[in-house]
């Protein structure tokens, strides 16, 4: 009889001990998801709030246009790209990347393929009655580009009779045809070629000159020294802007908020500086 007695009080210590542990799992399991909820609530508090809902932003370039956006051993890199990363470092947003020829970039947009257009795309007014605009992130100068040796074309009024080079959808072209109404001026469209490739073709005496960003050209040279180019003075001044499309406020103004603080900050010139080797993030006078 006793021993039934003592093997039954080891059986009721026995279950109770095991009961004790696994409430005591129990709880120990509790606080660990309760601390790891907490921990994803405070990294998601130390992000940047712009008022966006979303997880991941879609935006559409051009790769080739070095120092602003081009590939290197099958990176995106540049000064663009260096923009959207630290959009993507502060908020937590995952920013996708879409490729197109320059000329194809406002129809990822309008198909809904991209959220936005980051590849110094200047405002036009027929381009603002379809799409918004950013404020600026930089600055650049518009030129013409000859051969070195070409004395006859000193500036953009020496273009008569000429034949000029431009990237499709490049806004320079509309600005020389307005320069000259009569259709003085040839222009040779480039839909998918490089700028070196351009100035090639000035090399060859295919053209006679190429529109082109300044600060481009500088740094095409600067990684080329068989280039055998010179940089007229600018004969205008534009803005470099990501574009959106006409009902996408809500991104536009977010970007917007971004922008303002990284100018603010400094961190916009530092990304100028370390692409460009100059602040290009003021307007020139």
């Amino acid at each position: 009889m006793k021993r039934k007695i003592i093997s039954t009080l080891l059986c009721v210590s026995m279950c109770a001990a095991l009961m004790m542990g696994c409430g005591q799992s129990d709880k120990s399991d509790t606080k660990e998801n309760k601390k790891t909820e907490e921990s994803k609530d405070v990294a998601k508090d130390d992000k940047l709030d712009l008022g966006l809902d979303a997880d991941s932003v879609t935006v559409a370039t051009s790769p080739g246009y070095e120092p602003f956006e081009f590939e290197e051993d099958g990176e995106l890199k540049g000064y663009d790209v260096d923009i959207w990363n630290e959009f993507s470092e502060r908020t937590g947003i995952e920013v996708k990347w879409e490729y197109a020829d320059f000329s194809g970039l406002l129809g990822l947009l309008s198909s809904g393929k991209a959220d936005a257009v980051s590849a110094q795309m200047s405002p036009t007014e027929e381009r603002k009655d379809s799409y918004l605009f950013s404020d600026p992130v930089d600055y650049y100068g518009s030129t013409v580009v000859v051969a070195k040796d070409n004395d006859e074309i000193k500036s953009v009024k020496d273009l008569s009779g000429k034949k000029v080079g431009v990237g499709s959808g490049n806004s320079m072209q509309q600005a020389v045809e307005d320069m000259y109404p009569k259709g003085d001026v040839k222009f040779e469209v480039y839909t998918s070629a490089t700028l070196e490739a351009m100035f090639d073709d000035i090399a060859y005496g295919r053209i006679d000159a190429v529109l082109a960003q300044d600060i481009q050209t500088y740094m095409a040279m600067k990684a080329n020294k068989n280039l055998k180019i010179k940089v007229l003075e600018p004969f205008a001044y534009d803005t470099a802007t990501i574009v959106f499309a006409k009902d996408n406020t809500e991104l536009c103004d977010a970007m917007n908020k971004f922008i303002k603080i990284i100018k603010e900050d400094g961190t916009l010139q530092e990304i100028s500086e370390k692409w460009i080797g100059a602040d290009i993030t003021t307007k020139k006078e």
